[in-house]
């Protein structure tokens, strides 16, 4: 197999599009993405949620989670509700007296692919707007 060589004609600006690139995919950037994805999900979970009073919709968050999270590489959000809201575990997972009214699941595999495209589409902007691509 035969290497093939090949010349940089300008060092100056390959190494500016990558500086630019490497500040593009920040640790901020990784975050907002994460959160772009996070807020997909929340929406469609307070849409399905089942409703008597409406509390139970107000109570779901979006939560950092920094024992997925890894600096700089992983931002990793949950959503989650309030410790005030605990209930709504009942609610998702059922009881010995209570049938599973589930929310958290469908509204995961129904926006699934939106979330991740909301991701993708926060990082596509932030190289976009950091390189001259």
């Amino acid at each position: 197999m035969a290497k093939k060589a090949f010349a940089v004609m300008n060092p100056e600006g390959l190494t500016a599009q990558l500086s630019a690139l490497e500040n593009a995919v920040s640790e901020s950037t990784l975050r907002k993405a994460a959160l772009a994805g996070a807020r997909i999900f929340l929406e469609e979970e307070r849409l399905r949620i089942p409703r008597d009073t409406g509390a139970g919709a107000d109570a779901l968050i979006i939560a950092y989670d920094a024992e997925a999270s890894v600096a700089g590489k992983i931002a990793s959000y949950l959503v989650t509700w309030s410790k005030d809201a605990y209930y709504l575990r009942f609610v998702e997972y059922g009881t010995s007296k209570m049938a599973a009214e589930p929310f958290k699941r469908p509204a995961y595999e129904a926006k699934k692919t939106a979330a991740a495209q909301a991701v993708a589409d926060v990082i596509d902007s932030q190289i976009k707007a950091n390189t001259r691509v």
